[in-house]
């Protein structure tokens, strides 16, 4: 096994194993979870969520500690979510980190620089063809610094037909229906984190929009299904918002099947954001 840049060792591919996923599935489910500084003594807690679900392939946010212990967390939360597939992507600031875990292997990764937490893109071979699919953790600072790191993420990824874009946006969309009156009730944290000149911004979400990409939650109108905050919060800067998204790329419009803010017991405890979940078919 090699060592990536990151340090932590990804596992050989077995033979035949695109072949193989090829014949035996018809369907990818995508997942994207921010799990809250590193999911603290919750790691137990996450695995359940995410066995429930059932992802092919999920993204993590806030994969913090993961490359401690030459990657013992994420080894761990591998292991006991039979995705035997990872990889970890370093954040550019503290310690906020964005790890991708698979059922598939990987054909390429690319870590994507500089952004202030950090970005990953994999590929893998499945029914649709090959699949980019990018995991990433934009800024919580202000949208005016999203703006060149979600710039940079859509260049990265443009060379792919296929495309899922996933993670927390730690943005607005403009399609979910916010009041215009939304920022008097913000505090300042809040007003820095998603406002100009306390008028609502959603510069992020409609870049990507129009870069040939499909929210998935407003393609199956269920965008007021919001992803944070849970009953776990403790963060200041949440507001009652969907910051986590999948969009795909329109050529994948079509295989679009179910989107879902996962909300039950174990979600409310597990962090203090939902995990999103999308299924292609």
């Amino acid at each position: 096994m090699g060592a990536t840049p990151s340090g932590v060792r990804i596992p050989p591919s077995p033979p035949n194993i695109y072949k193989a996923y090829q014949l035996d599935v018809h369907t990818m489910r995508f997942m994207t979870y921010n799990i809250l500084d590193g999911g603290g003594n919750r790691l137990d807690l996450i695995a359940k969520v995410i066995n429930n679900a059932h992802p092919d392939i999920i993204t993590i946010n806030e994969a913090n500690g993961f490359n401690e212990d030459n990657g013992q967390k994420l080894k761990r939360l591998s292991q006991k979510t039979g995705l035997p597939y990872y990889h970890l992507a370093l954040s550019g600031e503290y310690d906020y980190h964005v790890a991708v875990i698979s059922k598939i292997p990987f054909k390429a990764r690319q870590e994507v620089h500089p952004l202030m937490r950090a970005g990953i893109i994999v590929v893998v071979e499945t029914e649709f063809g090959d699949v980019s699919i990018c995991g990433t953790h934009l800024t919580p600072y202000s949208e005016a610094q999203r703006i060149p790191e979600i710039r940079l993420i859509i260049d990265s990824q443009k060379k792919y037909k296929n495309r899922v874009l996933m993670g927390d946006m730690n943005s607005l969309s403009s399609n979910d229906g916010y009041p215009s009156s939304m920022p008097e009730d913000f505090n300042e944290s809040q007003l820095k984190k998603f406002t100009k000149d306390k008028i609502l911004q959603f510069q992020v979400t409609n870049t990507i929009n129009t870069a040939k990409y499909i929210d998935v939650a407003i393609k199956l109108r269920k965008q007021a299904d919001k992803t944070a905050p849970t009953s776990s919060n403790q963060d200041v800067t949440h507001a009652s918002t969907r910051l986590d998204y999948i969009f795909v790329s329109t050529n994948l419009e079509s295989h679009i099947a179910s989107y879902q803010v996962i909300k039950d017991e174990l979600t409310e405890r597990a962090s203090d954001h939902y995990p999103v979940l999308v299924e292609l078919s």
